[in-house]
């Protein structure tokens, strides 16, 4: 006669075993969020919800004209914006992402470097400047009054500087911004888990 009452407490048991840890997360990731561990947090700074660039005319180092499905669209950019000639810390942050992309291996060709010019006409000698060492290097400048510098101000914050990095999705929202100091071991960790989680660009 206890065999019954028996077997139905190890059955409970047993679901509670096998459902308990998937409750348990669920109620940690929807319900009380704020006791999740910071280790999960991303390297970047997080833009929430992620912004569609604005509908820009880009010129690349050819004189081509772009649109930012053209520019930005089917592969993770990090975005420069660069001054009119590339000093010394830009060759830094330009060879940092270099190594990033690179330590991607078969991955990489998901990812591309974007340099922003302040303007039109110094897109040639930053071309001869930099094609050198960095030949996969996207050069483009707006057509017109710039844009894209005053938008990405807006939510930059305190990671808004000279060597600031910002990373666009494969559909052109912007998603993470990186300051100045951002470390490559940050920028590769976050880099690699948005690949594996997204079959997008």
């Amino acid at each position: 006669m206890n065999q019954v009452p028996r077997g139905r407490a190890q059955l409970l048991l047993l679901a509670l075993l096998f459902f308990g840890p998937m409750l348990a997360a669920s109620l940690l990731y929807f319900v009380f969020p704020q006791w999740q561990p910071q280790g999960r947090v991303n390297y970047g700074e997080l833009i929430h919800p992620a912004r569609p660039l604005p509908a820009l005319q880009l010129l690349d180092a050819q004189g081509r004209v772009l649109d930012t499905q053209q520019a930005f669209g089917g592969r993770w950019t990090w975005l420069y914006l660069g001054a009119a000639q590339c000093e010394r810390a830009c060759l830094d942050k330009l060879y940092q992402i270099r190594q990033v992309r690179a330590l991607l291996n078969e991955k990489r060709q998901r990812a591309q470097r974007v340099y922003l010019a302040p303007d039109a006409g110094s897109l040639a000698a930053l071309r001869e400047r930099l094609a050198a060492e960095h030949p996969d290097l996207k050069l483009y400048a707006e057509q017109g009054a710039a844009q894209l510098p005053a938008f990405l101000a807006q939510d930059a914050g305190k990671a808004a500087g000279a060597q600031t990095l910002y990373l666009i999705d494969p559909h052109g929202n912007w998603l993470m911004v990186y300051p100045d100091a951002a470390d490559s071991t940050g920028l590769l960790k976050d880099i690699k888990k948005l690949l594996s989680l997204s079959q997008i660009g």
